[in-house]
Formats: structure tokens, C-alpha cells, sequence
């Protein structure tokens, strides 16, 4: 198992009000991915091998504005592809600091554990299509097994302390039927969160042109869920 020592992150915020709806949170960025959603707008951190940045120096300066924190929020990348993400959260938890993980939900078994073992407090996965092998595979650029998805859906849905599913609305991949389709197989309006896709920073450089998302236009599935125009 890699210390944090020996761990390099992609990108640290000291403090964000944005990353964690209320909280002051410092924020961690890890490098790789699995997938390659082509709008996404973290595309440096999804195709770099490793950080720059010592996770150890990190430590250092959270520790030194612990009292300025509500938490910690590790990010990505995809978080659970990193290996020092277990000893991260062992050292943040030794100094009594909340975090929230955001995941991708393809690694439901080292998702379990950390629950299990009191690790992360708030628990973010994105959910980025209906729940089959074909349209998660439009939605990301890779096939995907979409049985740990499902299986990551049901865990943190049974035994997170606090949680949210999170999809990128994005019109020129998301069909007519899609969001109703998420929506219903998720079952729970309280805890979804639907983004609107902005042609900004993305992974493929064509979907600058693509057009921005717009909720307006999408009223009867985007009721009673919380919608982020961002």
C-alpha cells in the first residue's frame, strides 16, 4: 500500500464554498480515469499518468487550517483508481476532518470498504445514463460494466451516511428518453442531481460547439429533482 508520502495529487483547492453544498472544503484532484466522457471539462486530469503535487505538502496545509474546514472533498479523475486514496483518507479521518468522495461508481468493492470502514462522510456518484451497458458506453467513450455500476448505486444507496447521484445533462448525447429513464431507475428525486452540460473545457475539443444545456426545455423529468445550472 502507497503512503501519502509517496502520492502526488493533480490540482488542491485550499478552500472551496462550491465543491460540497455546505461546507468550506479543501478540495483534492486525482489524476486517471477510466472512462472518457468526451464533455468532460477535467480532461488534464483524466489523461495524466500522475500529479505534480505532493500529497504530503497538501496534508501540511490542511492540517495547519483544519480549524477553518468543515472537510475535505477528493475528486478527480476518478478517485478510486488511485492508490493512495485509502491512506489519504486514513490520515484525514486521524485529524478528525470530513470528506466527501466523488466516484464514477466502477469500483464498488473499495467503495464497500471505505463506507464500511467510516472513511468518507458524503459519497457523490455520477450516474451517467441509463443503467445499460450501450448508453453508458455513448455517454463515457469506453464499454463499461454495467454491473458494478448498479452494484455501486445499491451500496451507496443502503449504507452511505449522506449521498447524491449526480448526471450532466448533455443534449447532444442524451436522448429524449434518457433522463426520464435515470430518474425512474434510480428512485430517489431527493438525492439526484442534475447538471447542465456548458460547452466549456472539454475533453473533446468538438463539443466546444455543442449546444449548452438548457432545463427549460426539460420540465416534466427535471421536477422534484435539484437542478444546478453551472
Amino acid at each position: 500500500m502507497e503512503k501519502t508520502a509517496d502520492t502526488r495529487a493533480g490540482g488542491y483547492l485550499p478552500a472551496s464554498f462550491l465543491d460540497w453544498e455546505g461546507h468550506v472544503a479543501a478540495v483534492i484532484f486525482t489524476c486517471g480515469c477510466n472512462f472518457r466522457c468526451p464533455w468532460c471539462h477535467n480532461g488534464e486530469l483524466v489523461t495524466a499518468r500522475a500529479g505534480e503535487l505532493s500529497i504530503e505538502k497538501i496534508i501540511f496545509d490542511i492540517k495547519r487550517r483544519a480549524k477553518f474546514l468543515d472537510g475535505v472533498v477528493i475528486s478527480g479523475g476518478e478517485p478510486t483508481l488511485w492508490p493512495g486514496l485509502r491512506p489519504l483518507l486514513e490520515e484525514l479521518k486521524a485529524l478528525g476532518l470530513s470528506v466527501k468522495l466523488d466516484t464514477n461508481g466502477t469500483n464498488p468493492e473499495l467503495l464497500r470498504g471505505l463506507i464500511r470502514d467510516g472513511l468518507v462522510e458524503h459519497v457523490a456518484m455520477d450516474v451517467k445514463a441509463p443503467l445499460d451497458a450501450e448508453s453508458y458506453a455513448k455517454l463515457t467513450g469506453v464499454p463499461v460494466d454495467i454491473a458494478k455500476i448498479t452494484e455501486s448505486v445499491g451500496i451507496i444507496k443502503e449504507s452511505a451516511a449522506s449521498y447524491e447521484f449526480r448526471t450532466t445533462f448533455v443534449p447532444a448525447l442524451h436522448g429524449p428518453d434518457d433522463m426520464p429513464a435515470i430518474r425512474a431507475q434510480l428512485g430517489d428525486d431527493r438525492h439526484w442531481v442534475v447538471q447542465c452540460f456548458k460547452p466549456s473545457g472539454c475533453l473533446d475539443g468538438k463539443f466546444l460547439e455543442k449546444e449548452a444545456a438548457d432545463p427549460e426545455k426539460n420540465i416534466a423529468w427535471s421536477q422534484n429533482s435539484r437542478l444546478i445550472f453551472d
